[in-house]
């Protein structure tokens, strides 16, 4: 088994992942920075750098990294810098998480203790499905996406990339939600949300910019 670098960038959702990591029994490198600055602690994690002066020597010894970060932009940012130096991208997922059998995981995802994906469902690369969030059967949840712990997608559920389901939000069966839309916390989702929207409330309406 590979080598685990987890690449985050304050530390906080890189304590969950590098937890994750060690119990679904990956062997973890250490962490590594996205950016110069104030590192915070990573349990007994070792760092070793900032993940651009590190990439080149790690990616020959053959390790592999999951990028950490709850930003949808610097997580995409960040992995498809590390593929396109030849890097490879570690998917996890808890052993408190359900994962159907007939579910793909794409690269760099990570599902959580307490998520439940449902059969057939899909995640594309670099997905968040955090803490007791559930993805129903036959969804499909597109790159770099971030779904909040307790959301609650129904089954069929698409999305386009990058988007973000807030705390305890639901999605009800069959509708999409597009490319960069934020769904709110404790939002219900009856109907189609249009790109870059910003939906909230019950049921869920967009967000009038002034």
């Amino acid at each position: 088994m590979a080598l685990v670098i987890v690449a985050g960038a304050s530390g906080q959702h890189a304590v969950v992942v590098y937890e994750a990591a060690i119990l679904s029994g990956h062997q973890v490198a250490g962490f590594a920075t996205i950016e110069d600055g104030p590192l915070a602690p990573l349990l007994d994690c070792s760092w070793l750098g900032v993940v651009s002066d590190i990439a080149s020597s790690e990616i020959r010894r053959g390790s592999q990294f999951i990028v950490a970060c709850g930003s949808n932009t610097l997580r995409l940012q960040q992995s498809e810098a590390l593929l396109a130096h030849g890097g490879a991208l570690q998917t996890i997922c808890h052993p408190a998480a359900i994962v159907s059998p007939s579910a793909t995981i794409g690269p760099g995802s990570a599902v959580l203790a307490g998520a439940i994906i449902g059969p057939r469902a899909t995640l594309g690369r670099g997905v968040i499905i955090n803490h007791a969030a559930s993805v129903d059967h036959d969804c499909r949840i597109g790159d770099y996406s971030n779904i909040s712990p307790g959301a609650r997608l129904g089954g069929c559920v698409t999305t386009g990339p990058r988007i973000f389901v807030g705390l305890n939000a639901s999605v009800l069966q069959g509708q999409h939600i597009g490319a960069d839309a934020t769904v709110g916390a404790g939002a219900v989702v009856t109907g189609r949300v249009e790109e870059r929207a910003t939906v909230v409330g019950v049921p869920a309406h967009p967000v009038v910019k002034s």
